[in-house]
């Protein structure tokens, strides 16, 4: 069976048959020598021929100036004409013949075929059917096809075109290769790592790699950062934590933190450059660096209880690229680099997107031979810590966890690998040191210094995602920010900060746009030795698809009653396919249009406005497939070949005009183009135009009224053409059996 794209593939394959045909005979009756005739016995061969070779290759030049002439003409050349192929004909012939009933169409089309089928399969019986109908022309060899030893069959499906139409029409799909830009983010949300620092002369180092999990685009141009540093401990002892941060190597200037310093943490506080010419120093070093396509961010930390970083922390970047597939489903995950001489810990978040299959993690601590210690693993989640135990090790002072090791520790505290799917991990490595909370007392001193290495210290996950990316697909990652909430419950102030007992976001994601998924950030602030009478966490999700679904659930009016183990409430992953506190999955978790998150806490954890955040990723689809028939090519075509077309884009949240190039660039440069305006596109008449609107619809606009969400300019938009279609009004089914005579 054939759809309609078998029948624009005939264009194509035409080339081929008739490259062979001219090669092998001039005569117009081919197909007709010994040679042929072992081929032509197959019906899908002779289906073949009469789909995709011309009529004028099949008859002689004199039968069809018979069929041209008389009143009463076979051939309508109104209709049809000799360069099409004998199917083609006939089914445009089945089409219209119910509107005219007095030019009896249906028997001219079967004169047609009959004449080919008879001088093309000799030797042979055939009954040709088309929507079950065949007359004398159209068989041979009183239908006794039933009891013939060896009968060969195929059938396909041909459209017809729409009465009162133009018979023959253009079809047209565009596609982007490239961008001049798009404007997308990256955000890594922190993990919490600490050691015993007491003092400037005994620091603990914490790096992280930006992105963690790849690298940046070639051609990234950074126009945004956004770091949150914090401690492991805002005090202790009456004593600050004292911080100091470097990026590439180079000491950070901004806010409260001063060029190569250590100072003290007293203010909670986002640092941001956005310019070169503000007070912060990040924008300038990282274009020093440029180069680089992950750039290191690193802290120095010390407090007389240790010294660490929160989870809290977070840094997000913000880029420009012309690549326009800058996202790929992660699967290995990096530990943030430790250094430090004393017993350590490094807990990192992992979200899962996906249908989990397997895992494993592996950690490279250097010198850890040298002081004779082994790193132990622990996995937490929701309400359970798992401890998985010590690694295996494997040289080099590299130690492993397999699958199998971890998923026995987990299914023996009744986790399920089912229950990884779509959701966050928690993944912590001590080294010399059991899982620790708050507070961490004075410890050992090793004889060396030890380090985790970023590089070969990961987690490795193997999932199916949830949705698939396309090379036409152009991801774009956007934050979720305190501008985004919509409605909020205040609590108390504390450290200069506000914090809140519920948050709502709103984020929107294009109409067109395919969702892959969403993350929160929850920046929180927890009273110690709060009572726990008082804890009461929630989470839901709504969007114009689903109602307010409640995705966690623990406290007052829960059932199941999910508590959670710190620091579980801080990372939430939204995908579709995701499980409702109940376990069930919620197919549309994201929609196109406004999406909602509402978190609640009761007093013992409180949220920041200020501070949280979160990012979501969605497709925009570069490709607009063939499109409905129209009855011309392009706007002045064929003097015009290619627009040079201006539209309407927005990639920071102001409208800009830019232009492209519709078309081939040859005919720019000899002067066979147009210049319009998207709103000067008619895709009612024109193939070329229908199909750049539909390739803007997809970009998230129409580029006129409402802008795409990429600009275009510097690139091209390539468009592939099929002339001569026939509009579609309904399948025409096309059988043919053939046997051999005396068969």
């Amino acid at each position: 069976m054939f759809t309609l794209d078998a029948v624009l593939a005939l264009f194509l394959v035409l080339i081929m048959i008739t490259a062979i045909t001219t090669a092998e005979s001039q005569v117009q009756s081919v197909y007709k020598t010994k040679m042929r005739m072992g081929e032509l016995g197959d019906a899908n061969a002779m289906l073949k021929l009469l789909r995709t070779v011309p009529l004028s290759q099949l008859v002689p030049a004199s039968v069809i100036q018979d069929w041209e002439s008389g009143t009463d003409p076979v051939l309508n050349l109104t209709l049809v004409t000799p360069d099409m192929s004998p199917l083609e004909i006939a089914a445009t012939y089945w089409a219209v013949s119910p509107i005219y009933p007095g030019q009896d169409y249906r028997k001219k089309a079967s004169v047609i075929l009959g004449y080919i089928l008879n001088s093309t399969l000799r030797g042979y019986n055939y009954e040709l059917l088309i929507n079950n109908w065949t007359n004398a022309f159209m068989s041979k060899g009183a239908y006794n096809y039933s009891l013939a030893k060896d009968v060969s069959s195929a059938t396909l499906v041909l459209s017809g075109y729409a009465y009162n139409q133009t018979p023959r029409g253009y079809v047209a799909r565009a596609f982007l290769s490239k961008l001049k830009a798009k404007v997308t983010s990256y955000t890594y949300f922190g993990s919490s790592a600490f050691a015993y620092g007491p003092n400037e002369n005994d620091y603990t180092v914490v790096r992280y790699y930006i992105p963690n999990e790849g690298e940046l685009p070639v051609d990234a141009n950074i126009t945004e950062v956004e770091w949150f540093p914090q401690p492991r401990w805002f005090s202790c002892g009456g004593s600050y934590s004292y911080m100091e941060l470097y990026i590439d190597g180079e000491p950070v200037k901004c806010g409260q933190f001063k060029e190569g310093q250590f100072v003290a943490y007293k203010t909670w506080e986002v640092l941001k450059d956005d310019s070169l010419t503000n007070s912060c120093n990040i924008l300038d070093i990282l274009k020093r660096h440029s180069d680089l396509r992950r750039h290191v961010f690193e802290v120095r930390v010390y407090n007389p209880c240790a010294g660490g970083v929160h989870p809290n922390s977070f840094i997000t970047i913000k880029y420009t690229t012309s690549q326009a597939n800058t996202f790929n489903y992660p699967h290995q995950f990096h530990f943030d680099e430790i250094i430090t001489r004393h017993p350590f810990q490094v807990e990192n978040a992992v979200f899962i997107p996906g249908q989990f299959r397997n895992m494993s993690v592996q950690v490279k601590i250097i010198n850890a031979s040298e002081v004779g210690k082994a790193p132990k693993l622990y996995i937490t989640y929701r309400d359970k810590r798992v401890e998985i135990g010590y690694g295996t090790y494997i040289g080099d002072d590299t130690f492993k966890w397999t699958n199998e090791q971890i998923l026995s520790k987990l299914e023996g505290e009744g986790i399920t690998s089912d229950e990884l799917s779509d959701t966050y991990l928690w993944f912590a490595v001590t080294f010399g040191m059991d899982y620790k909370s708050p507070l961490y007392p004075p410890t050992v001193t090793f004889n060396s210094e030890v380090k985790l290495d970023f590089q070969d210290s990961y987690v490795d996950i193997d999932y199916v995602p949830s949705t698939y990316i396309s090379m036409y697909s152009i991801d774009i990652t956007r934050s979720i920010t305190a501008e985004d909430v919509v409605n909020e419950e205040y609590e108390k102030s504390k450290y200069g900060t506000e914090f809140y007992t519920m948050l709502e976001w709103r984020f929107n994601i294009s109409e067109s746009a395919t969702p892959l998924f969403a993350r929160l950030h929850i920046v929180r602030l927890h009273t110690i030795g709060c009572d726990e009478d008082s804890y009461d966490q929630k989470l839901y999700i709504k969007n114009d698809k689903i109602s307010w679904t409640t995705v966690y659930c623990h406290g007052g009016n829960c059932n199941p009653n999910n508590p959670f183990i710190d620091p579980g409430f801080t990372r939430w992953g939204f995908v579709n396919g995701m499980p409702d506190y109940r376990g069930n999955p919620i197919n549309d978790a994201l929609y196109p249009g406004d999406n909602y998150i509402e978190a609640k806490t009761g007093s013992c954890y409180v949220m920041s406005k200020e501070f949280t955040t979160g990012d979501y990723t969605y497709l925009l689809n570069a490709y607009a497939p063939y499109g409905n028939v129209k009855p011309y090519l392009m706007q002045g075509y064929p003097n015009i070949k290619a627009y040079n077309l201006t539209y309407a884009y927005d990639v920071g949240g102001s409208v800009e005009y830019g232009s492209i190039i519709v078309g081939d660039t040859k005919a720019i440069a000899s002067g066979e183009y147009a210049n319009i305006t998207a709103c000067q596109l008619d895709p009612d008449k024109y193939a070329v135009d229908d199909a750049v609107l539909r390739l803007f619809k997809n970009l998230g606009g129409d580029g006129c009224t409402k802008p795409v969400l990429v600009d275009l300019g510097d690139t091209m938009i390539s468009y592939v053409s099929l002339p001569g279609v026939p509009r579609s009004i309904s399948p025409i089914t096309v059988t043919l059996r053939i046997w051999r005579v005396g068969g």
